[in-house]
């Protein structure tokens, strides 16, 4: 049975796990757009809250993630809206930045965020890497290692380090270019 069958049917245990897998790239997907931590929160609770107001109408074999992140997305899309008419009337210079952060965010077709889909393409897209760049990506981004420690690891200079991974996400930024800002949220809680 599906959690949305299940949570149809009130179960408080499919709604924990739905909270669980789901909280953290819902809020990684806010804080990305709205830069405040706070308010990426916030829209992510009304969006589980939303989630279990709407239980009992929802169409089971609906795509529950898609839902999720339609409905933070249209709070992004919300709060970067009101964001933007109150820096009209302060005439603040980060109306630019908040209308192209608006205008990307519109832009993304609700089917697009599949999210097993974009995993799959940066996984290839780093997969495709050059060898000596792909090794010194996952160290830096997967194992979490310094670029000292990669060099000692590899017998090579901190400069190389630097070289291979600058030529690394040159290269990841050209494959994901379509995908920019939902890769860097996937990468962002690549487990």
């Amino acid at each position: 049975m599906t959690g949305l069958k299940l949570l149809s049917k009130n179960s408080k245990g499919a709604f924990k796990n739905i909270f669980l897998d789901y909280y953290k790239p819902l809020y990684h997907l806010g804080n990305y757009y709205l830069n405040d931590e706070e308010e990426a929160k916030e829209i992510v609770q009304e969006a589980f809250i939303k989630l279990w107001e709407l239980r009992h109408e929802l169409n089971p074999d609906s795509n529950l993630q898609n839902f999720l992140f339609t409905l933070v997305k249209n709070n992004c899309l919300n709060i970067l809206k009101r964001r933007q008419i109150l820096l009209k009337h302060h005439g603040r210079i980060r109306e630019k930045e908040i209308y192209y952060q608006y205008e990307s965010l519109s832009r993304i077709n609700d089917d697009y965020l599949e999210l097993t889909e974009l995993k799959d393409k940066i996984e290839t897209a780093i997969k495709n890497l050059p060898e000596h760049c792909r090794v010194v990506f996952e160290l830096s981004r997967f194992e979490e290692m310094k670029n000292r420690e990669i060099a000692e690891k590899l017998g090579i200079t901190q400069k190389a380090v630097e070289a291979r991974m600058t030529k690394a996400l040159k290269i990841l930024r050209n494959e994901l270019k379509d995908y920019l800002p939902f890769a860097m949220v996937v990468m962002s809680i690549f487990d």
